[in-house]
C-alpha cells in the first residue's frame, strides 16, 4: 500500500516530498487558492497583498507536512516521538492522568493531532480513544483507523460517540476531538466571532462532553519549527455540566483563535470553514 511505503521514509525524504506536493498544489494546480486567499485576506484585513501571499505559501507547505505526518504517524517510533514533541505546561493534566482519571482533550488543526495523542499516551501510560469523521476514500481510510489504533486507543466515529460514551463509561480512557472545521448546514451551532468574522461552530461536541462528564482540556499544538511541535494543555473546565449553554464552546473557540494568530501558516486555510456564513 503507497501509504505504508510512504510512512517508512525517513524525515527528509518525507519532506522532500512535501516540498513537491505543496509547490504542486499551490503553483500548478491551484487548489482551492481563491478559498484560502479570501480567507487569509478576511482574517488578516491589515495585513499588506505580500504579507498574506507569504502566509498563503507557508499554508499551502504546512498543509502538506500535515498529511504526510498524519500518515508518518503509522510507523513512527517513541524516541522519534520523544524527540520531536515536546510536552509543556501539563500539570494539571499530569495530575489526573496519573490518578488514574480519563480527560476530554480538545484540539485543533495546527499540527499532526495523532502525534500529540501517542505523545501523551507513551508518556502518561494512557488510553486516548481520538474521534474521528471517515473518510470516503476506502483504502486512506483504513490506513488511518488502524494507525489511530496505535498506543491502544479506539478511534470512535463521531456519529457513535454518544452512544460509545454511554456504552464504554466504565472504561478508563480519554478522549480526543477535532472541533475547529465547518459544522453541516443542519447542525446546531454557536455563531460567534472568529479570525475577524462571524463563524459557526458546531454545538454537538458540547453536549457529548456534557454527556461525558469529563474535565476538558485544550491541547495546543505548536509548530517550533518543521518536524517539531510543542503541545501544551489549558483547562477549559473541571466540570462541564456545571457550565453555561454554550460557554465550552466559546472557550474553545478563544483557544483555537489565539494559536492560529501565534502562527497564522499553521492552519488549514484551504478548508471551506465559512461556506455556511453568511458574512
Amino acid at each position: 500500500m503507497i501509504f505504508r511505503a510512504i510512512s517508512k521514509l525517513p524525515f527528509p525524504a518525507l519532506y522532500l516530498l512535501s516540498n513537491t506536493l505543496a509547490f504542486f498544489l499551490y503553483r500548478v494546480v491551484r487548489y482551492r487558492y481563491n478559498i484560502s486567499l479570501n480567507n487569509l485576506k478576511r482574517a488578516f484585513p491589515h495585513k499588506t497583498p505580500q504579507e498574506i501571499k507569504s502566509i498563503q505559501k507557508s499554508a499551502y507547505l504546512h498543509l502538506t507536512d500535515s498529511f504526510l505526518e498524519v500518515v508518518k504517524a503509522s510507523s513512527i517510533t517513541d524516541e522519534e516521538l520523544s524527540t520531536r514533541v515536546e510536552i509543556k505546561n501539563f500539570k494539571e493534566v499530569e495530575q489526573y492522568l496519573n490518578n488514574g482519571k480519563p480527560i476530554f482533550f480538545l484540539t485543533a488543526h495546527t499540527g499532526p493531532p495523532e502525534w500529540a495523542a501517542f505523545s501523551v499516551s507513551l508518556k502518561y501510560n494512557c488510553i486516548i480513544d481520538p474521534v474521528y469523521k471517515p473518510i470516503h476514500f476506502k483504502q486512506l481510510d483504513q490506513f488511518i483507523f488502524k494507525m489511530r489504533s496505535n498506543y491502544q486507543g479506539t478511534p470512535i466515529p463521531y456519529k457513535k460517540l454518544a452512544k460509545d460514551i454511554l456504552r464504554r463509561k466504565d472504561v478508563n480512557r480519554s478522549i480526543a476531538m477535532l472541533a475547529d472545521l465547518e459544522p453541516r448546514s443542519r447542525d446546531q451551532t454557536l455563531e460567534i466571532e472568529f479570525l475577524n468574522r462571524q463563524t459557526r461552530f458546531f454545538l454537538g461536541s458540547e453536549r457529548v462532553i456534557k454527556l461525558a462528564g469529563l474535565p476538558v482540556f485544550f491541547i495546543g499544538i505548536k509548530k517550533i519549527s518543521r518536524g517539531y511541535y510543542q503541545i501544551y494543555a489549558e483547562k477549559i473546565t473541571d466540570n462541564p455540566k456545571n457550565l453555561a449553554p454554550k460557554e465550552i464552546t466559546s472557550k474553545y473557540v478563544k483557544c483555537v483563535e489565539k494559536i492560529i494568530l501565534d502562527n497564522p501558516p499553521a492552519w488549514l486555510w484551504t478548508h471551506k470553514r465559512w461556506k455556511h456564513n453568511s458574512t
